[in-house]
């Protein structure tokens, strides 16, 4: 009896050398796609005015609250549109909803980085794992008056609102208001909502 071939070490990216995640078509660091072998994308870097992600919501400001659950008719309507390829994916027929107090200024969503154990504060990484999520896929941004702005981070799949059927453009804040739903990847729904 052979031997299994002992693991090898994750492809480094040859524009950046972040760790390939598994089979992933486009690296999490630059977006250079190992597919094709295409360069990498050029990420506009936030900008110096953007609030610390580990700033907190200040005292006496309305609370509001993230609802993530799995959405069976999103991912109905990002299968219609799929690849071949994709139409070997199922949608987890249960999952208890997540409720997620936005108690930062700056929300992260998105999935943990295996290589760094870097964790969003909305991690679709635990639960039922959306594959179509990029690790850094958007954020949530408190505006003044205490409502709120996504922004889509140059995400793989897109990030949309309200199903509508195009992506929200990246990089660029689409305001935000009470009982909003904002879609990621292949099933997920995100509901904000003023408590």
């Amino acid at each position: 009896m052979s031997a299994a071939p002992a693991p090898s070490a994750a492809e480094l990216c040859p524009n950046c050398g972040t760790p390939r995640e598994d089979l992933a078509q486009f690296c999490e660091g630059c977006r250079y796609n190992f597919f094709t072998r295409a360069g990498a994308v050029t990420v506009p870097q936030p900008s110096p005015s953007q609030p610390s992600p580990r700033a907190e919501v200040p005292t006496g400001s309305p609370t509001w609250t993230a609802t993530v659950r799995v959405d069976h008719d999103y991912f109905a309507r990002v299968m219609a549109h799929s690849e071949p390829e994709d139409q070997g994916l199922h949608v987890p027929t249960y999952s208890p909803d997540l409720h997620i107090p936005l108690t930062r200024t700056v929300i992260t969503i998105g999935r943990r980085h295996q290589s760094t154990g870097e964790t969003p504060f909305i991690d679709l990484d635990s639960g039922p794992k959306d594959p179509g999520v990029s690790h850094e896929h958007a954020l949530l941004v408190q505006q003044p008056g205490s409502t709120w702005s996504l922004i889509d981070n140059g995400s793989t799949n897109g990030t949309t609102v309200n199903g509508a059927e195009d992506p929200i453009a990246p990089y660029v804040p689409v305001p935000l208001k009470d009982g909003d739903h904002i879609h990621v990847g292949l099933w997920t729904t995100i509901t904000i909502r003023q408590d």
